[in-house]
C-alpha cells in the first residue's frame, strides 16, 4: 500500500541529520565569532574608558567637581561594569574596591588615579658608558 514509505522516511532522516549538522556548525561559528568580538571589545572598552577619563580629568581642571558629578558617576558605573566583565587590571582600576560615597573619592578612584598611573613617565637611567663610541670614563 505504501511502497515509497521507507524511501520517504530515509529522505526525511537524511534531511533532519543535515539540518542538525548545519545548525551545530552555525552555533560553533557563532560562538567563535562571539569570543573574538569579546576579546576585541575588552580592549575597545578599556580604550574608551581611558579616553573618557582623560577628558574628564581635563574638565576638572577648569570646572568645580560638583558640576561634573554626573560625568563622574557615569564613569564609575562604566568602570565597574568593565571590572565585572574583564577584571580590574584590564579596566585601569586597582584591585581594592572604593569604600567611600564622597564625590571627591569617586573622582580620585575612577578618574584621577587611572589617568595619572597611565601617564607617569617611565624611569629611565641613562648611562653614558653605554653610548657607542664614547670615551667617557665610568662613574664610581
Amino acid at each position: 500500500m505504501w511502497p515509497n514509505r521507507s524511501a520517504a522516511s530515509s529522505a526525511g532522516a537524511l534531511a533532519k541529520g543535515t539540518l542538525m549538522t548545519a545548525s551545530a556548525l552555525l552555533l560553533l561559528l557563532g560562538l567563535t565569532a562571539a569570543s573574538w568580538a569579546q576579546a576585541d571589545h575588552s580592549t575597545t572598552t578599556a580604550d574608551q574608558l581611558s579616553k573618557q577619563r582623560k577628558e574628564l580629568y581635563l574638565k576638572a581642571t577648569k570646572s568645580p567637581l560638583a558640576d561634573l558629578a554626573n560625568d563622574v558617576n557615569q564613569i564609575a558605573v562604566q568602570s565597574e561594569t568593565c571590572r565585572v566583565k574583564y577584571g580590574s587590571a584590564a579596566c585601569g582600576l586597582s584591585d581594592k574596591a572604593l569604600e567611600s560615597d564622597k564625590l571627591e573619592d569617586r573622582y580620585d578612584y575612577y578618574v584621577k588615579q587611572p589617568v595619572e598611573a597611565h601617564s607617569k613617565p617611565l624611569a629611565v637611567k641613562v648611562d653614558r658608558r653605554n653610548w657607542g663610541g664614547s670615551n667617557v670614563p665610568p662613574h664610581p
